[in-house]
């Protein structure tokens, strides 16, 4: 509600009540139903997604530091966009599509490398980073190959907004989410039991290596159908699960992910809109500033407790 009633135009609680039963001033009901509502969707949306990929990356892993944006899929996400952007100069919904394909491929492409071993802990990390560090290029490179025009409208996708969103994508990454939430349910016993070792899972009846598969399947797609409609919002996929479990004091609240996931990206939003001065921001200028810190806060905290070296 306050996200709603805030802005360039600040309509307040009774105003923007008003508006939403349709009782409002036609101008108060234009900037709360076709500007700010459907921001505030996708935002909420694309929130949730990414504080469950991250936290299902975290479990997977068994590892603080696992997350979309450190094993490499925001990179893919990336390049799918930059090929869109640059490549073919093609429009919202094309660029949408192939940032969901780089991502998605991205995923199968780490699977691919850490099958026949544990992908688990370090390996899967230490294997995403690599492709990361591959995609890094890549992208550098096709920057290099573009008009500056193009370079400009690649540039601000990179950085990550929510401006000019509509319900339909809201719509689009709020059934992304709703599939990711039902796949991680029914994989919530094999989770767990992950977490006492393979041996231990295997005894258990758990079928390891299908529940990794789709656990990794399941946060590619929840952090594709992220990205590719706001961008490579930084480090929110990171905190959300650490956030979740000192509230819940279980790393294992999916629900909480998601829901500080979501509070994080609509909480970042307003700090944009509220700009610096007269000008907004981009989204992804405000998660990248506070979750920057946020990581390097991490990682003091747990050298300092001996889980990093």
């Amino acid at each position: 509600m306050w996200s709603a009633a805030t802005g360039s135009t600040s309509l307040g609680l009774e105003r923007v009540w008003y508006a939403l039963i349709g009782q409002g001033a036609k101008g108060d009901e234009f900037i709360l139903w076709t500007l700010r509502l459907p921001r505030l969707a996708t935002g909420l949306a694309v929130g949730a997604c990414m504080g469950l990929a991250g936290a299902l990356f975290q479990n997977l892993t068994r590892n603080p530091l696992g997350s979309p944006d450190l094993l490499g899929l925001t990179q893919g996400a990336t390049t799918g966009a930059l090929i869109a952007i640059i490549v073919t100069g093609s429009s919202l919904q094309v660029t949408t599509v192939l940032a969901a394909v780089g991502s998605l491929a991205t995923g199968l492409l780490i699977w691919a490398l850490t099958r026949g071993g544990d992908p688990s802990g370090y390996r899967l990390i230490l294997v995403g980073i690599g492709v990361s560090a591959i995609l890094a290029g890549v992208n550098g490179y096709l920057l290099t190959r573009t008009t500056i025009i193009d370079a400009f409208r690649a540039v601000y996708w990179l950085t990550g907004d929510l401006s000019g969103r509509d319900f339909g994508q809201a719509a689009l990454v709020g059934l992304i989410l709703a599939a990711g939430a039902a796949v991680i349910a029914a994989l919530s016993r094999g989770l767990d039991s992950l977490r006492l070792g393979e041996a231990t899972a295997t005894g258990l009846g758990v079928r390891v290596d299908a529940t990794r598969v789709a656990a990794l399947v399941t946060a590619s797609v929840l952090t594709a159908g992220a990205v590719a409609v706001a961008g490579p919002l930084a480090f929110v996929a990171l905190a959300a699960p650490h956030i979740a479990a000192r509230l819940t004091g279980s790393s294992r609240s999916f629900l909480c992910s998601a829901l500080v996931g979501a509070l994080i990206v609509t909480a970042a939003d307003m700090i944009a809109v509220a700009g610096v001065g007269d000008r907004q921001l981009p989204t992804g200028v405000v998660t990248g500033v506070v979750g920057g810190a946020y990581l390097i806060w991490l990682l003091i905290a747990h050298r300092k407790k001996g889980v990093l070296s």
